[in-house]
């Protein structure tokens, strides 16, 4: 095993892709809110001009600024009214008459990247251009019904959920009464290809062959095409032997090492013949629950990057392929990464 391949270096390299940390239409104008990406605390503001987000710390004394408010179109400091742009410049310091420039320069709150997609806020902690989120038509075509689901907390690694969001054999069990309830344990043959960017599984959904009741149309058989963009955006799309389709997205953000924030959305095709999206959304909020129990009664928290060191589990083939795939492929993506990292450092 390569000796860079430590438990510090996701977390490197991670600071350089962009993860979601807010809801977009709950940031309302004139808001502020805290979020913890990557062991590192950020304010997000909303201002009329744009989108604010730095490191959570006022440049005067270390004040958390998601306890500050907007003032004057400014994030202003709750404890000595210091007052910042959306570019993080420093803009006014009640307690000087005529501030120095060169004290509103050194001032400067530590900015970090921001965009909006997917109706989602997106952070990156250190710039890189080369790095873009992953085109999904399907998320910003209006013909389709797409809709965000409630970010869920993890008690758990990043890795954890990803692993438990791409495993097929754990329906039957873990879902037993709500998308496994005509699921067989038997794994169904898939065809696994590693891309450039990650990779790519096509496969049917495990249903019986003969289910004691006649199963739901989000419960019945269809066929899965799970796409994972490295490091953590994976999409699930379903084909439903209909011609219905939905797409769905999960993105474990990084909260600490053994904590992530979910972040998740489904898209609905047009004229869908089944339960309506509002039922949809709920239904997948109770599967989500389901996992986020499993997650977080596994030990370790987090899924070891090395297996020889322990915690990984006994695998067996063919049911723990895609975890398989996912963590060479990851620990390759880490070792890209790295090379890339330290060329431009």
């Amino acid at each position: 095993m390569d000796d860079r391949l430590n438990e510090d270096l996701p977390f490197k390299i991670l600071r350089r892709e962009w993860q979601p940390v807010a809801i977009s239409e709950e940031l309302k104008q004139d808001r502020v809110k805290s979020f913890v990406l990557l062991d590192t605390e950020i304010v997000i503001a909303r201002l009329s001009t744009g989108l604010l987000v730095a490191e959570n710390a006022c440049s005067h004394k270390g004040a958390r600024l998601s306890i500050g408010s907007i003032c004057e179109d400014r994030l202003q400091c709750a404890y000595h009214g210091w007052q910042f742009d959306k570019e993080g410049n420093c803009m006014n310091i009640p307690s000087l008459i005529n501030p120095p420039e060169t004290k509103l320069k050194t001032s400067r709150l530590k900015k970090k990247e921001v965009q909006e997609r997917y109706g989602m806020i997106w952070v990156q902690l250190e710039k890189d251009e080369s790095i873009t989120l992953p085109d999904i038509p399907e998320f910003e075509n209006p013909e389709w019904t797409y809709m965000i689901g409630p970010p869920t907390k993890f008690q758990s690694g990043f890795r954890r959920e990803i692993e438990n969001y791409l495993d097929m054999t754990h329906f039957a069990f873990a879902h037993s009464t709500t998308l496994g309830k005509a699921a067989s344990a038997v794994v169904p043959k898939m065809n696994i290809v590693t891309l450039k960017d990650g990779f790519q599984m096509d496969a049917p959904f495990p249903a019986l062959a003969s289910a004691h009741e006649k199963p739901g149309k989000l419960q019945e058989s269809h066929m899965r095409q799970q796409r994972c963009f490295l490091p953590n955006f994976t999409t699930i799309r379903q084909t439903f032997n209909d011609g219905d389709m939905r797409v769905l997205v999960h993105i474990p953000t990084p909260n600490t090492h053994d904590e992530c924030t979910v972040f998740w959305s489904v898209a609905i095709s047009p004229g869908f013949k089944g339960p309506v999206p509002e039922d949809q959304l709920a239904f997948a909020v109770k599967v989500l629950d389901e996992d986020r129990f499993m997650c977080e009664n596994q030990v370790p928290k987090e899924v070891p990057l090395n297996p020889s060191r322990g915690g990984w589990g006994v695998l067996v083939t063919p049911g723990d392929l895609l975890a398989n795939t996912f963590q060479k492929c990851f620990r390759q993506y880490l070792l890209d990464r790295s090379l890339m990292v330290s060329d431009n450092d």
